[in-house]
């Protein structure tokens, strides 16, 4: 079997900063096809993602998925090649399905990375309980990261784990955290549903002075009821360095609701609504500071998350530097 699908996003960005130049530009923020399916057998599936502007790498996914036990208790599978760590929701969840025009700058920091590996993966539970084990080149987060298409540089791997747990009904429609998409949209009666979920992540990498090793812990949570959905998602993440007589730390929490109108009659726009606040503390590493988000967004839903305008308000403050900067963004994305 295969399905084609696309995604493009575009951007306009404007940035009043109070230290330095203001920004105004116009960008293509993502360009991308992916090709998957099935090949041979059903319990053998692939998925290829390319971005036609990705400056790392054009290719974003390419890996092979054996579904190697499968029955009424639930399946566990083999994956390789080059993917998603499976680390963090927010940073995990495509970016086909966000209600910001961005996601948090906590979840991109301490998250929201693409590495090449194997995974084991469970579901159990008719997928309300979702686990997975991971043994990858690179860092499993962006705060080291050595780009998605590294090779391991010596015999450590790094290694993650994840755990999901949706005590009221699967919220990922069947499919793991990369399924996670922001925003209510279930018609009719939209009873309470939510997840819990816990990762841990030991990164090694090579550094000056000798190897690095970092840990992150994350937390998280989503809930949705009757069109509403609060997401909180926290990070601890601590790096010993040899040689370097520093092992510098840093943490991250956010939290955000967001609330989607239901369908009018008249119209075939569905409205969105959302804020989102979220801090992190940088200040162990050079240069670094603690900083703090505040973001409003407005969403014109013309057919869900396939099409969709976004405007978007964020205030940052820089508290060590005393500096607060303002972006304005507008985004329009299609799914085909």
């Amino acid at each position: 079997s295969l399905k084609l699908a696309n995604q493009l996003q575009t951007h306009w960005v404007y940035m009043h900063n109070e230290n330095a130049q203001d920004g105004n530009s116009f960008n293509v923020r993502r360009a991308r096809t992916s090709i998957s399916g099935h090949a041979y057998k059903k319990s053998i599936k692939y998925q290829l993602t390319v971005d036609a502007i990705d400056n790392d790498s054009n290719l974003k996914d390419g890996y092979i998925t054996w579904t190697f036990f499968d029955n009424d208790d639930g399946n566990i599978s083999l994956r390789m090649g080059q993917a998603k760590t499976l680390f963090g929701l927010e940073g995990t969840g495509s970016s086909k399905g966000l209600f910001f025009v961005e996601r948090s700058d906590q979840a991109r920091f301490f998250s929201d990375a693409r590495s090449r590996g194997a995974w084991i993966q469970g579901s159990h539970m008719e997928n309300k309980l979702r686990w997975n084990v991971a043994a990858m080149n690179g860092p499993v987060t962006n705060a080291t990261s050595l780009g998605e298409s590294a090779s391991n540089d010596d015999d450590e791997l790094s290694l993650a784990l994840g755990v999901n747990f949706d005590p009221m009904g699967n919220v990922t429609g069947g499919k793991d955290n990369q399924g996670f998409k922001q925003g209510d949209f279930r018609e009719g009666d939209r009873e309470l549903a939510g997840t819990v979920g816990i990762g841990y992540a030991m990164e090694n990498t090579p550094g000056l002075t000798g190897d690095t090793e970092n840990s992150t812990i994350n937390v998280h949570t989503a809930w949705f009821v009757e069109g509403f959905q609060f997401m909180g998602e926290w990070f601890s993440w601590t790096s010993e360095v040899d040689g370097a007589g520093m092992d510098p730390e840093a943490d991250g929490f956010t939290f955000s609701g967001n609330y989607v109108m239901p369908k009018s009659d008249d119209s075939g726009i569905q409205w969105g609504f959302g804020a989102r606040f979220g801090t992190m503390d940088m200040t162990d590493l050079p240069g670094g500071d603690e900083v703090t988000d505040i973001a409003i967004v407005a969403n014109a839903f013309y057919h869900g998350h396939a099409c969709k305008t976004q405007v978007e308000l964020m205030q940052r403050d820089y508290d060590n530097a005393d500096v607060t900067d303002y972006t304005i963004s507008v985004a329009f994305q299609i799914l085909f």
